[in-house]
């Protein structure tokens, strides 16, 4: 297994964090890595939840959120071939805003496995990034 850990102070509300980032369907905005994710079911969201998305470099995933705590905590995990991605985030009050911790937890099957320390490498320099974009549109007016 191999875990990737990105943490974010940014000025917006827990419920506004927690509804845009547990929301898969709104990755494609910060993570250009993300092509597409689809809802599978209704709304509102919930354990139980399922998706179906499409990140470059990994192919079709389908997920689903496995706990859910608005505005504090959920774990997600993704299924792609091969290699399951679970991702927890947890939501702390600051003074001004949040706290943010994103964790990627990766875990591969067969020949994938190998691959995990460099996917992780990846994933660790990508992710400063797209907490970068994530606070951008966080705090962006409207949002």
């Amino acid at each position: 297994m191999v875990t990737v850990v990105n943490r974010l102070d940014v000025d917006a509300a827990p419920e506004t964090v927690f509804d845009h980032v547990a929301d898969l369907r709104t990755e494609a905005v910060w993570n250009p890595a993300c092509r597409r994710v689809d809802l599978l079911g209704r709304e509102p969201l919930g354990v139980g939840s399922r998706f179906r998305g499409t990140w470059h470099g990994m192919g079709t995933a389908d997920a689903e959120i496995l706990a859910f705590d608005r505005p504090w905590y959920w774990r997600t995990r993704l299924r792609f071939r091969g290699v399951d991605v679970d991702i927890v985030g947890e939501v702390t009050d600051r003074e001004r805003g949040c706290h943010l911790t994103l964790t990627l937890e990766l875990g591969a099957r067969g020949v994938a496995r190998p691959l995990l320390p460099p996917a992780g490498v990846v994933l660790r320099a990508a992710g400063r990034r797209n907490m970068r974009r994530l606070a951008e549109m966080l705090t962006m007016p409207g949002v």
